[in-house]
């Protein structure tokens, strides 16, 4: 059952900005159970990778061992993965790997998250951790979004803990009722944060939008 939250919000309207950025032979890293961002890339082919089997998943691979040659895709793309990885620096080093010269890394991160897919939940990233972490490996950054600030942030924590605390995907018309609830407020949120460029609220975020390109 779906129930709106800030975050996943924000994050669809991130990637969806940059994936104009994106092209050729594109590879999904960690993609998930569902087709989220493809059809906001204009491409030549679209890999979705997973560690787990699924119907949405075209190869099965870890993001620290990607079963590619060196030097194969144009672009890579991994949403809200490397929270999730034991060794963030070797996965790293293999998206630089397959990377062709000149291609671009779309990745997505949290700052601030609830517990989630535990045990293997490992890291948060600020932009300067997150931008570390890359160009150690040899990409070097292209931009840098910030999701969302103080408020947003703020709506999210407040949104994750009310579908735990009241197990809301079990409920489908209280799901439903919170749902629209969140939305709502979640909109005030956003524009409290449009009108606030305080650095009091840019301090604070839900997580972060990275381009990296290969040189």
């Amino acid at each position: 059952m779906y129930i709106f939250q800030p975050d996943r919000y924000l994050l669809n309207q991130q990637v969806k900005k940059y994936s104009k950025n994106l092209y050729g032979q594109v590879l999904d890293i960690g993609s998930g159970g569902f087709d989220r961002y493809s059809d906001l890339i204009s491409y030549d082919s679209y890999v979705k990778m997973d560690i787990s089997p699924g119907k949405n998943v075209d190869i099965v691979g870890s993001a620290t061992s990607i079963p590619f040659g060196d030097s194969s895709f144009d672009c890579l793309v991994s949403t809200q993965v490397f929270e999730h990885l034991a060794d963030p620096s070797r996965a790293a080093s293999e998206a630089f790997r397959v990377l062709r010269s000149g291609g671009i890394l779309l990745v997505t991160v949290p700052q601030i998250n609830e517990l989630h897919e535990e045990p293997n939940d490992y890291w948060r990233y600020t932009k300067f951790g997150l931008k570390e972490l890359f160009e150690k490996e040899g990409l070097r950054l292209v931009e840098m979004d910030q999701r969302g600030g103080f408020f947003s942030m703020l709506a999210q924590i407040i949104a994750r803990y009310l579908i735990d605390r009241l197990d809301l995907h079990r409920h489908y018309f209280l799901g439903k009722v919170f749902s629209k609830s969140f939305y709502v407020f979640s909109k005030i949120m956003f524009y409290l944060d449009s009108v606030d460029t305080s650095l009091a609220n840019r301090k604070n975020t839900i997580g972060w939008c990275a381009l990296f390109r290969k040189p």
